[in-house]
């Protein structure tokens, strides 16, 4: 009786063409391979993407023509957007060991939720009070937001820290602002709320007066926001009037930083920076995801981060597919009080941990209500 034999299927391949670098298409035909055919090897793609097509039933064609969108950081490495004749796109990124596709959109053609990273993300903003020439990151910060997005449904949330909260450290009792100072710098802060706190944080984004003012003008130019309540005169800057307005960059910072005489104080203040935030989405989203490596490149120019490439295009994609009207804008509650020394400090309201929990766990603020 002669012997069974059976034959393997050949493996399927898919291939690129179009305009892009050689190693970038190399990675892309990678990726679009494995992800048609699981036995091709997948080098240096994140598992979970993966099993997410896979979930989601993808289909693959054999091949593809494609367009690419790249940028080198100044910072070291690349992003960029890859864009398929299919209209689908893929996020990619060099974080100094070659290109990698680290996101996709398939929705153009197929019912699939885009996958811009773990879900949901959550980045730690700061704005440092340090004065040009000054270096920012060892200075006091004038604002503090956990940022979240859930790229698939388009929610979000600002959560807004007041400056002054009064909190336990491996340093002692201070200002949470104060972390920062003592040469200590923005990663004692990162560590206070994932090693101290338990919340996960993908990293942060810290600028200052300078760098935000140039940030919104490379960007966006002049903001169109509307503003919630009018702000008395200042004593370095003018007033505020409510309602929809087109602010400069410059009117802009002092708008994020005005407090005194404004009902609130500081509550009201990093609400207001909170709908900045949301203003400059707004006039963001009016570009493509095409601009996003251009946007990053802005951002790495004014802003110290400690969040690789791939983390980067994985936000700044996340951030244009957010619907403005599904991210909740909220301020931790407090009340005032004096610390060590008689200084001025906010206490939190018991809620505020809740708060917290709530939002960090799926991004969304649900059942704490704020």
């Amino acid at each position: 009786m002669p012997a069974t034999t059976t034959t393997e299927k050949p493996l399927e391949k898919v291939s690129v063409g179009g305009d892009m670098p050689q190693d970038l298409t190399i990675a892309v035909a990678t990726f679009l391979s494995a992800v048609q055919d699981p036995r091709n090897p997948a080098p240096g793609i994140d598992p979970a993407l993966l099993s997410h097509l896979s979930a989601s039933e993808v289909s693959i064609d054999d091949s593809y023509q494609s367009s690419a969108t790249t940028l080198e950081l100044e910072t070291g490495g690349n992003v960029g957007i890859v864009t398929l004749d299919s209209g689908d796109v893929l996020l990619t990124a060099d974080d100094g060991t070659g290109w990698s596709v680290v996101g996709t959109d398939f929705s153009s053609t197929q019912n699939v939720s885009p996958w811009f990273g773990a879900s949901p993300g959550r980045v730690l903003v700061l704005g440092s009070d340090a004065r040009p020439g000054s270096k920012p990151s060892v200075f006091r910060m004038d604002s503090i937001h956990i940022l979240t997005s859930v790229a698939e449904t388009g929610e979000g949330t600002i959560l807004g820290y007041p400056r002054d909260s009064y909190v336990d450290t491996p340093y002692g009792e201070m200002r949470i602002n104060a972390l920062t100072t003592s040469a200590r710098g923005p990663d004692a802060l990162l560590k206070q709320f994932t090693d101290e706190w338990g919340i996960p944080l993908d990293g942060y984004i810290l600028t200052a007066f300078s760098g935000f003012e140039k940030l919104i003008g490379r960007t966006i130019g002049r903001l169109l926001i509307t503003l919630p309540m009018a702000i008395p005169t200042q004593a370095w800057w003018p007033g505020f009037s409510a309602g929809t307005q087109t602010l400069t960059p410059t009117r802009t910072l002092d708008y994020a930083r005005t407090r005194k005489q404004v009902p609130g104080g500081d509550f009201t203040r990093s609400r207001n920076q909170g709908v900045v935030m949301l203003a400059t989405l707004g006039m963001l989203q009016q570009g493509t995801i095409n601009d996003a490596p251009m946007l990053i490149g802005e951002l790495v120019k004014y802003t110290e981060t400690n969040l690789p490439p791939s983390k980067l295009i994985q936000l700044a994609a996340s951030a244009l597919a957010l619907d403005i009207a599904q991210i909740d804008n909220v301020v931790l509650p407090g009340s005032l009080g004096r610390g060590a020394g008689g200084t001025s400090v906010v206490f939190l309201d018991d809620g505020a941990d809740a708060i917290v929990q709530d939002v960090v766990e799926d991004g969304v603020l649900n059942e704490s209500g704020g």
